[in-house]
């Protein structure tokens, strides 16, 4: 008796590689894209231009306008959770003298800021935390965690 063969065809392929793509963003459901900056920070006085806080870890909620006199709102990370700390204030900066770094893409910056409402400046160097091109639930999750909004409502 013999066992009888199954047949491959090319739309069995097509039909299971459109499956497996689409499979990530059910599970997603209907969670909106995270995208942001996340770096670090530090108040310096506007004239002496020391330092007067301690290393800051900051994210920004979303993408940003680096070119000078756009205002930026950076948030602080906690240090021991990495997540947005709602302790704190946010803190709103007018960028100076931004300096932008490309890799086939903006992705990284650095500059000096005017806080507004402040006496201090901040002198910053953030990270682009792009979209993902795809719907990776496991790139998804990374840019939840690297924004600072894990455990946030969604």
């Amino acid at each position: 008796m013999s066992v009888p063969r199954f047949r491959i065809w090319p739309i069995h392929l097509l039909v299971l590689s459109l499956f497996l793509a689409m499979a990530p963003a059910a599970r997603l459901g209907a969670a909106e894209p995270v995208e942001c900056w996340r770096g670090w920070g530090y108040r310096v006085d506007k004239v002496t231009r020391t330092y007067t806080s301690e290393e800051l870890l900051l994210a920004t909620k979303g993408p940003a306008d680096w070119r000078p006199g756009r205002q930026v709102v950076l948030y602080t990370l906690d240090r021991a959770t990495g997540q947005i700390d709602p302790e704190a204030p946010p803190i709103v900066i007018v960028s100076i003298n931004p300096r932008s770094y490309y890799r086939n893409n903006l992705n990284y910056v650095d500059g000096e800021g005017e806080i507004v409402g402040s006496a201090d400046n901040l002198v910053f160097g953030l990270s682009h935390v792009p979209l993902p091109t795809a719907a990776i639930e496991d790139l998804y999750k990374y840019n939840v965690w690297a924004c600072g909004l894990e455990g946030a409502a969604k």
